[in-house]
Order: structure tokens, then C-alpha cells, then sequence
């Protein structure tokens, strides 16, 4: 974790996308509500660039650094040591998740600063951990993106997973303002179900069970898919 917050490009990435969204976004539209009659949009902003945030830290500090490792021989010098292969596959999932918070915090503190935000504290706290919890996937996923390509395509994948999950999971744009194809797809995404869960917490409406079982799919799914590749990593190391 120290040395991904010791990179530039990292942290511009990470920290600077989702700020620079939301400032850009922010004047769009009126504050008037979008979701379910009762989010502001200055909320409904805030609650999506949590999200995207979460998204971006999630894949960027998963997949770039871990393909880095894979490719510099260090991955597999660990793996001549007793350390037990699931630890350093744990190890990087609890990095990822670590650099997530304090993102979100970050796009929590602007969101009252400079978009006029007003939440109580209770809120405050429970809307980042719910965010912050179901945005376990995005971790994940930035891992198995690390196991699956090498150092040199690792960013370009990154960056473009990150806008297809923002723009198509509704993070850029209300839902009902997207075609019906879109929504739909939207539907199937771990970005939608992320915000989504925010705005269940603020609105009174419970925490969408729907919401999680979509999201603890795609936990369970990208677990096996980081074992099995992972398997063929030791595999190939010891041929």
C-alpha cells in the first residue's frame, strides 16, 4: 500500500478522477431529486463518484501493481518461499480494499465542502462503510486483472474497465435518463448495485437485499476465477 501511495500516477489516477468528475458534474443539473423522488442530485453525485472512485482504486491498485510484480519475477520468487500462495493472493485483496477507503473519504469530504452536501454523522459513516463493504468486487476484480495480463497492458485494460463499469453501471449519468438496452445492462453491472446500495441507506429503503446477492455473485465468481488462475501461475513456475 506504501508504495502505491508514494506514485504519482496512482494517486492522479485514483484521486483525481473521481474529484475531477464530480466538481465537473456537479453544476449539470439542479438540485432537484433523481433517484426515487428523494436524492438530491449533489447527493446522487457524491454517492456515484464514491463509486467510481471504489472502482478506480479497486482496479488500479490490483491489477496495475500485481501485473508489475508478475512481470519484474517477484511473484515468483514468493513463490520458492514458505509463504502460503493463498496469503499473498489475501494480501493484495486486503491492499486493494485499504487504498478504496480512504478514496471514498476523500470524495465524502468534497461532496460537503464544495457540493453542499449535509449529511448527519451516522450517515456519514454508515453510507461510506456500506459502500465501502459491497465494493469488495472492484478489489477483486483489480486482482484478477493483475493475473491476467502482463505489466505493459495492464493500465490500458484498467482504464478501460473503468469507464465501460462507470458509464454503463450509471455512475456518470442518472439510470432513467439512459436507453432501456442500457438500463438493463446497467442492471447486470457491480457498479450499479454499489451506488445502488447507497442510495437504499439514504433513502430509507432498506439495503436492497437484490443489491448484495448481486454483488456476493460477483464475489464468489472473480474468488474462483483468482484460484484457478493463480493455480496455473504455480503450475507454470514449477515447470
Amino acid at each position: 500500500m506504501a508504495r502505491l501511495l508514494r506514485s504519482w500516477k496512482f494517486l492522479v489516477i485514483t484521486v483525481g478522477f473521481p474529484v475531477m468528475f464530480y466538481m465537473l458534474f456537479l453544476g449539470d443539473q439542479s438540485a432537484g431529486t433523481v433517484v426515487d423522488g428523494t436524492v438530491p442530485w449533489r447527493v446522487y453525485l457524491m454517492v456515484t463518484m464514491c463509486s467510481f472512485g471504489a472502482l478506480v482504486a479497486g482496479l488500479t491498485a490490483g491489477g496495475a501493481r500485481l501485473s508489475a510484480e508478475r512481470s519484474s519475477g517477484w511473484a515468483r520468487q514468493l513463490r520458492v518461499t514458505p509463504v502460503p500462495a493463498w496469503s499473498y493472493v489475501v494480501t493484495k485483496v486486503t491492499a486493494s480494499m485499504l487504498v478504496i477507503l480512504p478514496v471514498m473519504v476523500l470524495v465524502d469530504v468534497v461532496g460537503a465542502l464544495f457540493g453542499g452536501v449535509e449529511l448527519s454523522m451516522a450517515n456519514w459513516l454508515g453510507l461510506t462503510a456500506v459502500l465501502w463493504v459491497s465494493a469488495l468486487p472492484f478489489a477483486l476484480l483489480g486482482v484478477l486483472i493483475g493475473f491476467m495480463v502482463n505489466a505493459e497492458t495492464a493500465f490500458p485494460v484498467v482504464i478501460a474497465l473503468m469507464f465501460v463499469l462507470g458509464y454503463f453501471g450509471g455512475l456518470f449519468d442518472p439510470l432513467e435518463n439512459m436507453p432501456t438496452a442500457l438500463q438493463t445492462a446497467a442492471r447486470a453491472l457491480p457498479s450499479y448495485h454499489n451506488a445502488s446500495l447507497g442510495f437504499a441507506f439514504l433513502d430509507g429503503h432498506g439495503l436492497g437485499p437484490e443489491h448484495w446477492l448481486v454483488l456476493g455473485s460477483y464475489a464468489v465468481a472473480l474468488s474462483v476465477a483468482i484460484m484457478l488462475r493463480h493455480r496455473v501461475e504455480d503450475s507454470r513456475a514449477l515447470t
